[in-house]
């Protein structure tokens, strides 16, 4: 079951990155056993925290992926969000994908793969959608197999394969 959980997991992320291209988003995070992050509602949205890095969707990718360290792997392909190459860095419980503006590369989304992060709201891929809707409340959109939660810059997206959450993801507006 665990395998088909990751491989499901696996074709999920590849499709959500496609999907960037239409638009689509998603973040969270859990600090040692506590779960810790920042949640902006006004202007910037949910934000996801990981080991004390705030990693925002929009941001300067490149302060944020040093803070991170070197433990991911690395590819590049064209960005679907503007003119340029985007940069995929994936680290063991979460990935985040990058977009160029000019010479610097912005968080274009942060895709939560494990239940070993959380939302700053407690919300892992354990969680249920009636955790998700006392968490956050009722979705802005909702649609088989997902919950959209969407700011004025970002959305924070939940995806699932039947009752099972099987990814979160914070999403730029920019895509």
């Amino acid at each position: 079951m665990k395998n088909k959980i990751i491989a499901f997991a696996l074709i999920a992320t590849t499709a959500l990155s496609l999907v960037a291209c239409g638009g689509s988003s998603d973040t969270k995070v859990i600090e040692s056993s506590n779960t810790t992050s920042t949640t902006e509602s006004s202007n910037s949205g949910y934000v996801f925290s990981y080991n004390g890095t705030t990693i925002p969707v929009d941001a300067d990718a490149a302060p944020i992926v040093e803070a991170l360290g070197d433990d991911y792997t690395y590819f590049e392909s064209p960005s679907c969000a503007s003119d340029g190459i985007g940069k995929n860095y994936k680290y063991n419980d979460f990935e985040i994908q990058t977009y160029p503006d000019g010479d610097t590369d912005l968080i274009l989304y942060v895709l939560l793969r494990t239940d070993n992060v959380a939302t700053a709201e407690g919300i892992d891929l354990s969680s249920s959608r009636d955790d998700i809707i006392a968490a956050y409340g009722n979705p802005t959109e909702e649609a088989t197999g997902s919950m959209k939660y969407t700011t004025d810059t970002m959305t924070l997206v939940f995806v699932f394969d039947g009752d099972s959450l099987v990814s979160i993801e914070y999403d730029s507006l920019k895509n």
